[in-house]
C-alpha cells in the first residue's frame, strides 16, 4: 500500500514540478492577400495591411526545455489594394484556437530565455468586410472565407523576468493558411509580432 501512494505521490509531483503560467499577448499582424478570382488570375494591386492581435493562453513545462501553449486568439488579418478603376479593402476578424510547442534554445544567468515556436492556429471568420469603391460586403457570406482557416506557424519569442510574479515576452510569428476554394481561391500569409505578459502559477 505504501508503494502505491508513493507511486501517486511521484507521479503527482512530476506533473506539477514543471512551470506553469498564463499569459496576455498583443500587438500587430501585416497580412498578404494570395488571391485568385473565379479565373484563376491572381491580382497584384492586393497589398499588405496592418491589424490587432489578441492572445489568451496557458503554458506548461513539459520539461526545462520543451514547453506546451494553449491559447485563444483574436486576429485582424486586412487587406487593400487599388487600380485606375477600383479600391478596395478587406477587414476581417477571426477567432480561433492556438496549440504550440516552445522549445528553450538558452537561458542567461539575468533571466533572458529564447524559444523557437512551431505550431497551428484554427479559427474561424468573425465578421468582416470587403469595401469596393464606396460599397461594402459582409464576407462571412462568401466561400472562401466560411468555415475553419488551418494556419501552420513558426516562430522566435524572448523572455525576460521582471520579478517572480511577472515575465515580459516579445514574439515574432510567421503564419501561412492553407488555401480555401469557393468560386475564388485565398490564402494568407501573415507576420505577427507581440508583446507578451506572463504571469507564474
Amino acid at each position: 500500500m505504501r508503494s502505491k501512494l508513493f507511486t501517486i505521490f511521484s507521479v503527482l509531483c512530476f506533473q506539477f514540478g514543471f512551470s506553469q503560467e498564463i499569459y496576455l499577448k498583443t500587438g500587430k499582424n501585416f497580412t498578404s492577400y494570395d488571391y485568385k478570382n473565379s479565373m484563376g488570375k491572381t491580382n497584384s494591386d492586393i497589398k499588405s495591411s496592418s491589424g490587432s492581435t489578441y492572445e489568451l493562453g496557458y503554458e506548461y513545462g513539459i520539461n526545462d526545455r520543451v514547453f506546451y501553449l494553449g491559447s485563444l486568439t483574436w486576429n485582424q488579418y486586412n487587406a487593400k489594394g487599388a487600380n485606375r478603376v477600383d479600391r478596395y479593402e478587406w477587414n476581417t476578424n477571426y477567432f480561433g484556437i492556438q496549440n504550440a510547442i516552445l522549445y528553450s534554445v538558452f537561458k542567461t544567468q539575468n533571466e533572458l530565455e529564447f524559444k523557437l515556436k512551431a505550431g497551428v492556429n484554427t479559427s474561424i471568420i468573425a465578421n468582416g468586410q470587403q469595401l469596393l469603391n464606396n460599397n461594402y460586403y459582409n464576407l462571412t457570406k462568401y466561400e472562401e472565407f466560411k468555415g475553419i482557416v488551418i494556419q501552420p506557424l513558426i516562430g522566435m519569442q524572448l523572455n525576460y523576468t521582471v520579478a517572480d510574479y511577472l515575465i515580459l515576452s516579445l514574439d515574432y510569428t510567421l503564419m501561412k493558411s492553407l488555401p480555401k476554394s469557393g468560386l475564388e481561391r485565398l490564402s494568407f500569409s501573415t507576420n505577427q509580432v507581440q508583446l507578451g505578459f506572463h504571469f507564474p502559477l
